[in-house]
């Protein structure tokens, strides 16, 4: 047993996902004397899983990592910091070298929760390989927004939403992936992210019936620290009646944390399935549909009114009318606090 005391330096990785409570017990195994703390983590990715609404209530789905953060000692100041990347270089150690991804898939990412210091430090024989598949709507740039205006739907009394036309239109890029012969993509090389259950278990079983098991099917939480050479992400949401409130109409999709995570898993090639018309309404997804549409790798259903002036900025823009389918060291940026 150790005692109080015990450690002088006390290292906790992966804080932006532990609870404070959690964090607090090898905490208090410290020397108050001359011990020195560090947490390493992410805290615009995913934080502690809490169940108990009570529990949420009061805090405890922020982590300390989280918490500190926030506290003025911890907090970017550009003018007083300028030259340290902006935070206290005594108190945080920013890690922005990203060696996993595409150059293309890292920038909006960057943009909306990094303040665009990640450096794209990736190996070029990995993140560009897939830079001439050819059925990218723009060679060279490794994304694909395809529009779906499907019909999301329930089974039973289960709460989990499925959206039938994502899915197949999953496995068909699965298929075109992986049994292509100029793309040398394997079904491991491949991870399928959508954030209900029973989308997972629906594309499960396609895959199964196509002997594409070795494709990794499943939530963002699942996903949250690994990597894969292909993201395929489905969104499953497509009911265009407006509610009063989007937050709960977007359900998982209206979280940017979620958001962040799951467009931050691939090296080179990014696929999103989804409706334009209902994920304009979130801001992260609206920023991920102009992207891609002034940089013409949107394609499928047609757009909303808010985004059509868009399109004639893209460039090459797929056409809308055509057929369905012709034929984490990474991005993580931790934040050691000592």
């Amino acid at each position: 047993m150790f005692g109080v005391g015990h450690f002088t330096h006390v290292f906790v990785d992966e804080a932006g996902q532990a609870s404070e409570p959690e964090c607090l017990v090898p905490l208090g195994l410290m020397s108050d004397v001359s011990g020195q703390i560090v947490l390493s983590g992410d805290p615009m990715q995913l934080g502690p899983v809490i169940k108990s609404r009570l529990a949420m209530a009061y805090g405890l789905n922020v982590s300390l990592l989280e918490r500190l953060m926030s506290r003025p000692a911890y907090q970017r100041d550009e003018n007083a910091f300028g030259a340290c990347g902006s935070h206290n270089p005594l108190l945080v150690t920013k890690l922005v070298k990203n060696y996993r991804s595409h150059k293309a898939l890292l920038t909006l990412p960057s943009r909306l929760f990094y303040h665009r210091e990640l450096e794209v430090c990736a190996d070029p024989t990995v993140v560009n390989s897939l830079l001439g598949w050819e059925k990218l709507p723009k060679k060279g740039f490794p994304l694909i927004f395809h529009g779906v205006r499907g019909s999301e739907a329930r089974e039973g009394r289960s709460p989990s939403w499925f959206n039938p036309t994502e899915a197949v239109q999953v496995l068909r890029y699965c298929c075109l992936l992986a049994r292509s012969t100029s793309s040398q993509v394997s079904a491991s090389d491949i991870g399928v992210i959508t954030p209900y259950r029973k989308q997972v278990e629906k594309i499960r079983i396609l895959l199964r019936n196509v002997d594409l098991m070795d494709v990794k099917v499943g939530s963002v939480e699942e996903f949250q620290g690994q990597e894969y050479l292909v993201i395929i992400i489905s969104t499953v949401r497509s009911n265009e009646d407006r509610f009063e409130d989007d937050r709960y109409f977007l359900g998982f999709l209206s979280n940017s944390k979620r958001f962040n995570v799951a467009i931050t898993r691939p090296k080179a090639l990014l696929i999103v399935l989804g409706n334009p018309h209902v994920l304009v309404r979130d801001p992260c997804f609206g920023a991920l549909l102009e992207y891609s549409i002034t940089n013409g790798v949107y394609m499928g259903c047609d757009l909303p009114p808010e985004l059509q002036s868009l399109q004639n900025c893209g460039e090459g823009v797929a056409d809308p009318s055509g057929p369905v389918v012709p034929g984490s060291p990474g991005p993580e940026k931790h934040h050691e606090l000592s």
